[in-house]
């Protein structure tokens, strides 16, 4: 008889323990999707900050002004000139940017993808 109350007891608390595993492996990997959350934003805006000391540094507009300006060009050809430099100092870094800092990236660099995928397939 106390065999059986004891093997009842047994696979009662097991089962609670198997739950609360589980519930602390999700509240877990809720904690570390957050830190990655707020780290990718404070890399986002240093970047951000980098990006604006680099412009500011190269005078944003001086060289596509400057080769307009100064070289024999048809007016044509200083457009295009003038519409490509800023085409490329706007693209160029917002393609940087984006490519970056996609959530799916760094899902992948944090392994918080595998860490949400074990969590939900228990």
């Amino acid at each position: 008889m106390m065999s059986f109350l004891g093997e009842i007891l047994k696979r009662l608390i097991g089962s609670e323990i198997e739950a609360s595993v589980a519930l602390v492996k999700i509240e877990a990997a809720i904690v570390s999707l957050n830190v990655i959350k707020g780290t990718r934003r404070i890399a986002m805006l240093v970047c951000l900050l980098v990006f604006s000391v680099v412009i500011l540094a190269c005078g944003f507009l001086m060289i596509p002004l400057a080769l307009c300006f100064f070289m024999p060009w048809a007016p044509e050809t200083r457009a295009i000139v003038a519409i490509s430099f800023g085409a490329a100092y706007v693209l160029i870094p917002l393609v940087v940017v984006i490519a970056l800092f996609s959530e799916k990236r760094w899902m992948k660099a944090s392994k918080a993808d595998k860490l949400v995928k074990e969590a939900l397939t228990r």
